[in-house]
């Protein structure tokens, strides 16, 4: 979605080859610190891609001074919050060729089933997280949280906060936009939050996209949720990089910026390294198109109108756009979606995907080419195979335009007051905290123009409360109160559904309430657990979180911790442990940061990067070529 603020606000400090970026990133008490009791599991865990008989489970292991090659990490599941009912185990090596990120489809699992697992390294456990499979066979109801567009610098992530402590859904569904690649201050910094991003630059390369998601990843209520419930995802443009298509993106400059293909390989990469998505099997193991089976309930059909097949955006009229050959799904998708809808024995098909599916006119003329408007014989021909195959209970989950919407899906002839004619309907999840989008005329213009459109509201943040029964299908918006400083409150103020066997939405007054059927008390325990505790976890200590690239050839950035506000030294080594870099002593705040050093002069070898700061040092290696 295109950003409609921009400005700048970046400080740096050069000193002797080392530059520290001012930035820093915040949370509880207005700073995002580590937990010293999760030490090297510092990014949580998380799980997802549930099916009947298994599911992703991940962390990511921040390695110590000796850990340089590859890292043994042990991982169990069990049916109980205590770990003593093992249901399978294993162990596997990670390395930095994937950031030293752990993932495993664990199989032979029961269907619709709660599962508690966790990770140990060199008798270092993890938190233990929560998740639970889908059901195979016939089920009653399912229900999800349907988020999107989480710009963290825009404000705290109470959305998460608050679909924590609901603990009555099945799993997340993350329609895109989880991270956002621009430079700090580069889009809706929020000032009463204050919360700033890693690294300081716009992200290019593999080093900085691992960088965001490690910030994110260090975010409270974003880590617990990802502890609490399964996460089913799909990309959208900011984890690449603004308005992307196959062959480009509007905040992309080739030569300035590099290569496409090169950013987007990496932003895919990063992507399928830090989140529970299962990776694909076939000449593309990046591909997110796939469904996700709630037993014979629902298809949960996962696409990809972003970076796979799309188009440039070309207008919302004209010769160009209106092209029978314009293609926003790519031909190969296309073909799996048609026979995925036709195959399918569920009886509901929810398609989740990334931009607004129905028409958004004013005065006549479609506003944003950036959504399915910008694609109207790709939308058309979605449209007529649902219909001429006879297709009921077709639901489109959205995200990306930062606002809710309820629509109907409009064919020819389509009757606003009856529904007449729709081939289905449509919910768009708000965001989680970027900011709303101003339309002249506001909501009230837009249903006056609009007449498939049930609902609007441009501004709020929040999430959709998705519950699927075998008599309808709802959405209840839940908005957050604000998003200038954490609190879990959330309020449910409007709700659709769609009935069994009807294509069109109709008004609810009540929000769904939990039910007994997708309902489990049980909290997966927090960090610490007392009987893993050891004095290095309670003590704690400075971090040196990662290094990139490593090895490296003229330069090197570093994302560190720091516990306590003071003077830190900042040192390069070699492996015989000689001082050769002048070294930096600079006041540095607790919490995370990033800095950067030129190690052009330096003979190719092995080094060592050490951080002093207080009582505490902290060092990691490093090669140069």
């Amino acid at each position: 979605m295109k950003k409609y603020l921009f400005n700048i606000n970046k400080q740096l400090f050069v000193f002797f080859g080392i530059i520290l970026f001012s930035t820093k990133a915040y949370t509880q008490n207005n700073r995002l610190i580590l937990e010293p009791c999760m030490e090297p599991f510092y990014h949580g865990v998380a799980s997802g891609d549930p099916l009947a008989d298994r599911v992703i489970i991940w962390t990511r292991i921040t390695p110590t001074i000796n850990q340089t090659g590859s890292i043994l990490v042990n991982w169990k599941i069990a049916l109980d919050t205590g770990m003593q009912n093992i249901i399978n185990n294993g162990s596997l090596f990670t390395n930095s060729t994937v950031d030293y990120t752990v993932k495993v489809d664990v199989t032979n699992l029961q269907p619709n089933t709660y599962y508690y697992y966790e990770f140990e390294s060199d008798g270092k456990h993890s938190v233990r997280g929560r998740t639970k499979t889908a059901p195979n066979t016939n089920n009653d109801s399912a229900r999800f949280a349907i988020v999107s567009c989480a710009n963290f610098e825009a404000g705290f992530f109470n959305v998460y906060k608050n679909i924590v402590q609901r603990n009555d859904i099945d799993a997340v569904i993350c329609l895109g936009d989880y991270i956002y690649e621009y430079e700090t201050g580069g889009y809706s910094p929020n000032t009463t939050a204050n919360r700033t991003w890693e690294p300081a630059n716009e992200i290019i390369s593999i080093a900085d996209y691992r960088m965001r998601y490690s910030v994110y990843h260090l975010d409270e209520d974003l880590r617990k949720c990802h502890q609490q419930y399964p996460f089913i995802v799909i990309w959208d443009d900011h984890e690449s990089a603004n308005d992307a298509w196959l062959n480009g993106a509007e905040n992309h400059t080739n030569g300035t910026e590099g290569n496409w293909l090169t950013r987007k390989n990496a932003a895919k990469q990063a992507y399928f390294e830090w989140l529970p998505i299962r990776q694909a099997n076939g000449n593309d193991p990046y591909q997110i198109f796939r469904h996700i089976q709630y037993g014979n309930l629902l298809d949960l059909i996962m696409l990809d109108t972003r970076l796979h097949g799309r188009d440039v955006q070309a207008g919302t009229t004209g010769t160009t756009v209106n092209s029978t050959t314009r293609q926003l799904l790519g031909t190969d998708q296309f073909t799996w979606l048609g026979n995925r809808l036709d195959s399918s024995n569920c009886q509901w098909k929810i398609l989740a995907q990334q931009v607004m599916m129905a028409p958004l006119k004013i005065l006549g003329t479609a506003i944003n080419d950036d959504q399915w408007d910008g694609y109207p014989a790709e939308r058309n021909r979605v449209f007529n195979h649902i219909i001429s195959n006879n297709i009921n209970n077709v639901v489109v989950l959205t995200g990306d335009i930062h606002s809710s919407w309820a629509n109907d899906l409009p064919l020819s002839g389509y009757n606003g007051t009856t529904g007449a004619n729709s081939a289905g309907v449509e919910f768009v999840t708000p965001s989680v905290t970027s900011p709303g989008i101003t339309i002249p005329g506001g909501a009230t213009a837009i249903q006056l123009s609009n007449s498939h459109i049930k609902y609007a509201d441009l501004n709020q943040h929040g999430f959709i409360l998705l519950t699927v029964t075998s008599q309808k299908t709802q959405a209840d918006w839940y908005y957050v109160n604000t998003i200038d400083f954490s609190t879990a409150v959330a309020t449910s103020t409007k709700s659709y559904y769609v009935n069994n066997n009807e294509r069109f939405l109709r008004n609810s007054t009540i929000a769904m309430q939990a039910s007994s059927t997708i309902t489990n008390t049980l909290q997966a325990p927090p960090c610490p657990r007392p009987n893993t505790v050891t004095s290095i976890y309670s003590q704690g200590q400075n971090v040196i979180l990662s290094i990139y690239p490593n090895p490296a050839i003229s330069e090197i950035y570093f994302q560190y911790s720091i516990l306590q506000s003071g003077n830190a030294i900042f040192s390069v080594y070699d492996i015989n442990g000689k001082s050769i870099q002048i070294n930096l002593s600079e006041y540095v705040s607790d919490g995370i940061h990033i800095g950067k050093i030129d190690v052009s002069q330096l003979s190719a070898g092995m080094y060592l990067l050490v951080i002093e700061n207080g009582n505490s040092k902290t060092e990691k290696k490093f090669i140069k070529q």
